[in-house]
């Protein structure tokens, strides 16, 4: 990385070189000036190297990439789904039976609650939120469904808001579907409560 930001610097500085010198020897230049000669000579030195030093460091580049590239081919990523290559379309993960009328112990507080229903078809855009229409202040008494907390009403700083803070609106960020999945690997997590 260094030599490239070297070779990078010295193709700049000679690059701004001759384009200061030929603004200072414009059409008024006397060339019959013996110095005249010894400053073309200087240029198509500066040119030379220039065209020498941007073929190397095109050729360190595409070295490096040839490299990056074919450990990426080979390379492998573990995921919770297995371990994949990295150009294999990844894996579907597992379809669950809905559990209904099942509440669970929440494992450490503030913890989001999981969804007891199907979300399937239940689109979230910046325009349009379909969990507002059941869990909003307006509605979640109309439709029988579960208020949404206060803290989905704070601000970064804590202030209230009128309307669903940005950082919540997104609620599957957190929210999970209730399902009777098996855990996609193992875990030894123990309750913080239990402590």
């Amino acid at each position: 990385m260094k030599n490239k930001l070297l070779a990078i610097t010295a193709t700049s500085v000679f690059a701004l070189s001759i384009s200061v010198q030929a603004d200072f020897f414009g059409s008024d230049h006397n060339w019959n000036n013996p110095m005249s000669s010894m400053i073309d000579a200087a240029k198509d030195v500066v040119t030379d190297t220039i065209d020498v030093v941007q073929d190397a460091v095109q050729t360190t580049v595409d070295k490096a990439t040839d490299v990056v590239n074919s450990v990426a081919d080979s390379a492998e990523v573990a995921s919770l789904r297995g371990t994949h290559a990295l150009d294999d379309l990844s894996l579907e993960p597992p379809k669950g039976k809905w559990l209904k009328n099942i509440d669970f112990d929440r494992n450490f507080s503030d913890q989001p609650p999981l969804i007891p229903h199907k979300s399937k078809g239940m689109k979230i855009t910046l325009k349009k939120n379909k969990c507002l229409s059941c869990h909003s202040n307006e509605n979640w008494r109309e439709e029988d469904a579960v208020k949404m907390t206060a803290s989905h009403f704070m601000d970064r700083s804590g202030k209230r808001l009128k309307t669903v803070s940005p950082r919540r609106y997104f609620c599957t960020q957190c929210h999970v579907p209730q399902i009777d999945n098996k855990p996609l690997i193992g875990s030894d997590y123990t309750n913080t409560d239990n402590d």
